[in-house]
This record gives C-alpha cells, sequence and structure tokens, in this order.
C-alpha cells in the first residue's frame, strides 16, 4: 500500500515544479481555490469534506492525503472521514470503498507523524 506520507511529498514537490514552470496558470488556480473555499453559506469544514468525497470518488490519492490533512487541521475525526467515505461509496459504488479505505489510511499516516 502507498504510505501516504511519501503520496503527499511527492505530490507537494509536483506542485512546485508546476508553480516553477507556468506561474501565471498556478496563480490562477490557488486563486480560485480560495475564492472557492472561503468561507461563505458553507463552512470550510464542510467545502473541504465535499473535496475529500470527490477526491475518493475519482480516485486521485494526492488529492485525498492533501484533503484529509487540511480536514485534520479544521478538527476532523477518523469517525467523519470514515462517514464521508460512505457517502463518497454511494456516489462511486465498489470503485469508492476501495478509495474511501485510502482516506483512512491516509488520517492513519497523518496521525502517526504526530
Amino acid at each position: 500500500m502507498a504510505h501516504f506520507n511519501e503520496i503527499n511529498t511527492t505530490a507537494q514537490g509536483n506542485t512546485k515544479r508546476l508553480q516553477k514552470s507556468i506561474p501565471d496558470t498556478m496563480k490562477s488556480f490557488k486563486d480560485l481555490q480560495d475564492a472557492a473555499y472561503a468561507p461563505g453559506a458553507l463552512d470550510k469544514k464542510t467545502k473541504e469534506f465535499a473535496a475529500l468525497s470527490y477526491a475518493i470518488a475519482d480516485k486521485c490519492e494526492g488529492c485525498i492525503g492533501n484533503h484529509v490533512n487540511k480536514l485534520i487541521k479544521l478538527g476532523a475525526s477518523r469517525d467523519e472521514i470514515a462517514e464521508i467515505a460512505g457517502v463518497a461509496i454511494v456516489m462511486g459504488g465498489g470503485p469508492g470503498s476501495v478509495y474511501g479505505g485510502k482516506a483512512l489510511q491516509a488520517y492513519d499516516d497523518a496521525m502517526e507523524n504526530q
């Protein structure tokens, strides 16, 4: 199984490569993220749960690790991660159950290093 700390490190390194190669595009993407995650009708934690659900359904391990880490900082519990994985399973069927487990693995990996 992939270790999510390594996946996160690799994903962050790849993002930095893109930031150096296409800085205007990546700045625009960051601005879009900042606008989408700004508190409004939904708080930041709710928006991160939505992003995690999509990351699980879309099978993006780097995204799973990133959003789990953000959710941990926002106070999310392992049980909350498990429940959002359940929602992703409903939306993504069998593949959602595999990648929902990866979200819990990412949480467990992250908590080992705290």
